[in-house]
């Protein structure tokens, strides 16, 4: 009996198992190959169930193509294992077998396909597709392993980082065995990801890899397996050997891996490196170290570089930001006392020069420490950044203003910036710029509330937005008067005097500006004729023949904001609009609808 036929079967049945059951339905090449077994179905039999069970997999329905596939599967493999040969020759020895997190999934092939190419191919927009599907926990199918695998040395580094966090750690560590397979310990970036997943998987099982491949391997797989030992407390020693490695990369690495660990011999090492020159290679490691004795040496070398840089010495004005690099996200109290002392003498500071053949300057250096002070978020190192506002350069001004916000009045703030909006030129002005622009950041973000009247934002307030950031009401007459057009529009309210004639002062200039926001805030406010207004302004820049209608489009998203009650005129305005602009604007007024749907006469 031939078994060509069968084979063929064989073979389009595990690709449509792979594919998924639903597939088979209607499967065009699976349906091809009942003709021909039927016809030999005359001489064999059981042919004919093979055409018979075919026919029931590719005429039945989606709901029983699992079962019936199955059925064929089984009848195949059975006739292949009875009439064909099913054994090879060598000795039996026992499989090897890893644990796997995964469970079985019934996500069809042709939805795999999209992740598969994201994480094979190259292109724009796979690190949104690889990541969106990490959220929804679409990774739990043993189909993607040795695509996410390739993934390893993707030309993208933060999908290939993606990959090392969020998706090959949890299959489990039943893909060791893979990632071993193809392991090269004088390898690139790929192969240091590899060793640091199968690390993460079998620390104990890998730990001897680990060794040989900080002995052999190259840069970049040697700083993964200083990473990984760094987690053994016994390998400390060998770690301690490469804190005095020539190559850079690997010192810094060694220092990182032991800056976890609070130990004599340790904290020994760091204290020469802190008094040494090289600093700039303690930043990453001083940042997290456990030592409380590293952290008082450093703080003590602080005092002795600033110490040295207020009697004159400007060579030290480098080795003073390196210190502070070095103790950025640091809130020990020690910390901030050491930062609040420096801070006292900030005005002398900012008038150092830089050094011979260097950038770093006194302003630069109080600018860090004023950012590290706000940063520090604690009531006496935002009150010590506000003390000193009268003497520190423009460029800390953000904080300034950022310090004020956490902790002064609504009444005090008005009253100490307010005056900054009639500002034209020079230092004035760019403060005038900072303070316009945090005003509207925080519109944007919908932290803003006026106090004394309604809320001004009814936009949503974004999800990081930790805070309302209360403003005083005055705030909208100094900008009227200053005539900020833009902070206007986010300051307007309504049931105030003076805003509205204002705004359509603005939308009645030849041309005019920041039309798509003074819209907006005619709507917020309550305008009767808003949307007359939006409409004159849109038939006169729908004349406008450019091969894109910037200005248009613009206008168009706030179409929105405007009243639901006019939804007839803006339905009557589309029916007169040039076809390249219709779509755009249905789909601007579309949430209207759904608050004021129009209803037949």
């Amino acid at each position: 009996m031939s078994l060509a036929l069968i084979q063929e079967c064989a073979k389009e049945v595990r690709r449509l198992a792979i594919a998924g059951s639903p597939l088979a339905v209607g499967d065009f090449r699976l349906k091809k190959l009942a003709a021909p077994l039927e016809q030999s179905g005359a001489k064999v039999p059981v042919f004919a169930q093979v055409a018979k069970a075919i026919n029931e997999v590719v005429n039945g329905k989606e709901a029983d193509s699992a079962a019936t596939l199955l059925n064929l599967s089984t009848l195949l493999n059975a006739i292949l294992y009875t009439q064909g040969q099913s054994s090879v020759e060598g000795d039996l020895s026992e499989l090897e077998t890893f644990e796997s997190n995964c469970v079985t999934t019934r996500t069809p092939a042709r939805l795999l396909k999209p992740l598969v190419q994201a994480l094979t191919r190259t292109g724009s927009g796979r690190f949104e597709t690889v990541k969106s599907a990490v959220e929804r926990g679409a990774f739990n199918d043993l189909r993607l392993v040795d695509p996410a695998i390739q993934a390893l040395g993707d030309v993208y580094p933060e999908l290939a980082d993606l990959v090392v966090e969020k998706i090959l750690p949890g299959y489990g560590p039943g893909i060791v065995p893979l990632l071993k397979s193809g392991f090269d310990l004088k390898g690139k970036k790929i192969d240091a990801r590899r060793l640091q997943i199968m690390h993460q998987l079998d620390p104990t099982g890998t730990l001897p890899l680990c060794k040989t491949a900080l002995e052999e391997g190259s840069p970049e797989v040697k700083v993964a397996a200083i990473v990984c030992l760094g987690k053994h407390e016994e390998c400390l020693p060998l770690l301690l050997e490469q804190a005095n490695a020539k190559n850079k990369q690997l010192r810094v690495a060694a220092l990182e891996a032991l800056a976890a660990h609070d130990r004599p011999d340790v904290a020994r090492l760091f204290i020469e490196l802190v008094n040494g020159k090289a600093l700039d290679l303690l930043v990453g490691p001083l940042r997290s170290v456990r030592s409380m004795q590293v952290l008082n040496a450093l703080l003590e070398e602080g005092k002795r570089v600033f110490g040295l840089m207020l009697k004159g010495d400007t060579e030290q004005i480098q080795r003073g930001v390196d210190l502070l690099q070095c103790l950025e996200h640091r809130t020990e109290e020690a910390v901030q006392g050491f930062l609040l002392t420096v801070w006292e003498s900030c005005d002398k500071i900012a008038k150092l020069k830089p050094a011979k053949n260097s950038n770093a300057d006194g302003e630069s250096l109080v600018f860090r420490l004023a950012n590290f002070l706000y940063a520090c978020g604690s009531p006496r190192t935002l009150d010590a950044v506000l003390g000193k506002r009268k003497v520190l350069p423009i460029a800390t001004f953000p904080q300034v203003l950022g310090c004020a916000l956490r902790r002064w009045s609504p009444e005090t703030i008005f009253e100490e910036f307010s005056p900054l909006l009639e500002e034209k030129r020079g230092a004035g002005k760019v403060k005038r710029e900072e303070l316009q622009s945090a005003i509207l950041t925080t519109y944007e973000a919908g932290w803003l509330e006026l106090e004394g009247g309604e809320e001004s934002n009814r936009r949503p307030a974004s999800e990081c937005a930790p805070l309302k950031v209360p403003f005083d009401a005055r705030w909208l007459d100094a900008a009227i008067e200053a005539d900020a057009l833009e902070l206007v529009c986010a300051l307007a309210r309504p049931n105030h005097k003076g805003v509205i004639p204002y705004l359509l002062k603005a939308a009645q200039a030849k041309n005019p500006t920041e039309l798509e926001e003074v819209v907006e805030a005619l709507a917020r406010c309550g305008y009767a004729r808003v949307t007359e207004l939006f409409l004159e302004h849109a038939t006169r820049l729908a004349k406008k023949n450019t091969a894109y209608n910037y200005e248009l489009f613009g206008l168009f998203r706030c179409a929105a904001v405007l009243p639901p009650t006019d939804l007839r005129a803006l339905d009557a305005f589309a029916a007169q609009l040039d076809e390249k602009y219709v779509d755009h604007f249905l789909e601007a007024i579309a949430p209207l609808r759904s608050t004021h749907p129009l209803t037949e006469a």
